[in-house]
């Protein structure tokens, strides 16, 4: 081997380690750690630490579902207690054949998805809000604990297994693999740590995949993931089945660790202690997961035990100190002051604003290949709306509107506060359903097509408060935007470094997202949209907010855009609208009340005395 070759292999393997999380390092050596600990510490110790891997296990699908799928769900106690009795049935009606049961450590994790599947089902298609699901999983989690302690008649049985009621589930086998071996404590100790630190794993590069990142951003903001046309629906029934999967292969082992079960793992108390946990550790934090266990068991078990007069009290400081002190958890919070310490301080090169990077010289190539990236080729489709009625009660926000913008052109929608502009945008986008009437894009009926396909379907949507993801960095943003129009890594990659030089933001690409200034929001979420490759684009109020220079900058990105697809603007700036030079229709009082271009409405009498008035006309003349 050459010293060019050796020199590259070694860059190539420096890259590969810089790309690994620091997480895979910790968790390799806490493995390796369990090992050697568990070959010199006394039994009752390795036991002790058995269950705390299994605990961690448990608080990881929560850091999960909440830290990292932004769903508050008190439903992970349920889902492991479902895990564990499905361990128990599984183990007592299959060992005596197989000898083995790994296999029912698998049917705890299976049947815990699928409970989770089919309630998330009805809660995520249902539309329930976010506190009504923290409700719903808690309410599921008593309802099983009464359940369950009422099974203690002998006929409550499934095979050979015996549910319990409120005395448990007893005989249940401990893990055996082979012939009906059993792993002794010390082996236990290994087998669960290791498990921990190999789903840990799993997760960890689950979220550094796409799917990971678009939970991320329905996390962040779940209407502009929506509006980017991702079904969030889906993204959040699979992270909440994955949690519920995790969470019952944690039951498992529990059952298996204790080869006994009973109703008390769905209690109140157990579906709090997997709060407290994550609280405590961090609960973005893989790693946290577990520090939050051994923190929280550690103390109890100094104290005496959760039976210890002090331990409620000495608990309840403890949390409310990390709340208060340490707000991201006691992992995040390490992290961020050693980065502090360790970080070398260097000169920060201030990036170029937009408006100096000179983006209206920008090549219309990004442009063009942005907006022809979905289908190949420029598709720019019409809008109309027939007939749009919506009434609020008795409200009638909207009454009979046709409107029609036929493909390739730009319009202006106007008229003053209430005037069912706003409404009539909503309806063309499927935030809001018509009371009556139809929607069409080109051809094809989208009246009751939700927001995310209708986005499919090339609509692009930027809504009146710039709809970002704050705590993304704009590299982040902008590559989300684009792997719902290219739904490959490469080719995402490709399409959000166009996005970002069309809009002179790449010296920004690291920044978080909230960094930025409003008139860049602004242009950020313009540049989300196109890199979207909408045929048609929706905005709303664009330029609200900004500087002139900055209003005349946005006028040249939009009509560098409706070259290649169709425009509909909502806005009040008449200095925009002159720039613009587009047709304009206004609203009043729910109706068309005026068509026509920006000149022909200020010398309409009506549209004078209705919205522009005279002395605006004379300043807008001038």
């Amino acid at each position: 081997m050459t010293g060019a070759q050796t020199m590259q292999r070694q860059s190539r393997g420096r890259r590969l380690a810089d790309r690994l999380p620091r997480e895979v390092a910790y968790f390799i050596a806490i493995a390796l750690g369990a090992l050697v600990l568990s070959q010199v510490i006394p039994d009752f110790r390795a036991y002790e630490w058995s269950l705390w891997a299994v605990y961690g296990i448990l608080a990881l699908s929560f850091t999960f579902v909440w830290g990292h799928a932004g769903i508050f769900s008190f439903g992970q106690a349920a889902f492991f207690g479902i895990g564990a009795y499905a361990y128990g049935v599984a183990g007592i009606n299959l060992s005596p054949t197989t000898g083995e049961t790994l296999s029912a450590l698998l049917i705890g994790a299976a049947v815990a998805a699928a409970a989770a599947g089919l309630l998330g089902y009805f809660i995520f298609y249902g539309n329930v809000g976010d506190v009504y699901v923290a409700i719903i999983t808690l309410a599921v989690t008593l309802v099983l604990l009464t359940f369950m302690s009422s099974t203690a008649d002998p006929k409550y049985r499934v095979g050979d297994a015996p549910l319990g009621g409120y005395n448990g589930m007893a005989g249940i086998p401990p893990i055996m693999y082979g012939s009906g071996v059993a792993l002794d404590t010390a082996e236990m100790l290994i087998f669960c740590v290791a498990a921990a630190a190999g789903i840990a794993l799993s997760v960890r590069i689950l979220l550094r995949r796409p799917f990971g990142r678009i939970l991320a951003g329905v996390r962040e903001n779940e209407l502009r993931t929506q509006l980017l046309g991702y079904d969030v629906r889906r993204y959040k029934l699979l992270a909440f089945s994955l949690a519920g999967a995790i969470a019952g292969f944690a039951g498992g082992l529990y059952a298996a660790w204790g080869m006994f079960i009973n109703p008390s793992v769905f209690s109140l108390q157990q579906a709090a202690m997997v709060a407290i946990w994550v609280l405590v550790g961090g609960k973005d934090s893989l790693l946290g997961a577990f520090a939050g266990v051994a923190i929280v068991q550690g103390l109890s078990s100094a104290l005496g035990g959760s039976g210890g007069s002090w331990t409620p009290i000495v608990l309840g400081v403890v949390l409310i100190g990390v709340v208060l002190l340490l707000p991201k958890g006691v992992v995040p919070s390490i992290a961020d002051a050693v980065s502090r310490v360790m970080r070398r301080k260097k000169p920060q090169q201030v990036p170029t604003t937009v408006l100096e990077a000179g983006q209206e010289q920008r090549s219309d190539i990004d442009l063009e290949g942005m907006l022809t990236a979905r289908t190949g080729r420029v598709a720019a489709q019409s809008i109309r709306g027939e007939n749009l009625t919506k009434r609020f009660g008795g409200v009638h926000a909207l009454n009979g509107v046709d409107i029609d913008v036929p493909d390739g052109t730009v319009r202006a929608l106007i008229g003053p506060n209430g005037a069912g502009k706003s409404t009539c945008f909503n309806l063309l986008v499927g935030r809001y359903a018509p009371t009556s009437g139809r929607v069409y894009l080109g051809d094809d009926d989208i009246t009751k097509l939700r927001s995310d396909t209708r986005a499919r379907r090339g609509l692009g949507i930027k809504m009146q408060v710039p709809s970002y993801y704050h705590d993304l960095s704009v590299d982040e943003n902008m590559w989300l935007a684009s792997y719902a129009a290219v739904p490959n890594v490469k080719g995402a990659d490709e399409q959000a470094a166009r996005a970002l030089r069309w809009i002179g933001m790449q010296e920004r690409a690291a920044l978080p997202a909230s960094a930025l200034s409003h008139g860049e929001h602004q242009w950020l979420e313009i540049g989300m949209v196109v890199a979207g490759s909408p045929s048609v684009m929706l905005l709303d109020e664009p330029t609200a907010g900004m500087s002139r220079d900055e209003t005349h900058h946005t006028v040249a990105m939009i009509n560098a855009v409706s070259r290649y697809s169709t425009v509909v603007v909502v806005e009040h700036d008449m200095e925009f609208l002159r720039d613009l030079d587009a047709p304009v229709t206004m609203f009043h009082q729910g109706l068309v009340f005026a068509s026509g271009s920006i000149e022909e409405l200020r010398q309409d009498e009506r549209v004078l005395d209705t919205y522009l008035g005279r002395g605006v006309s004379a300043d807008v003349a001038g």
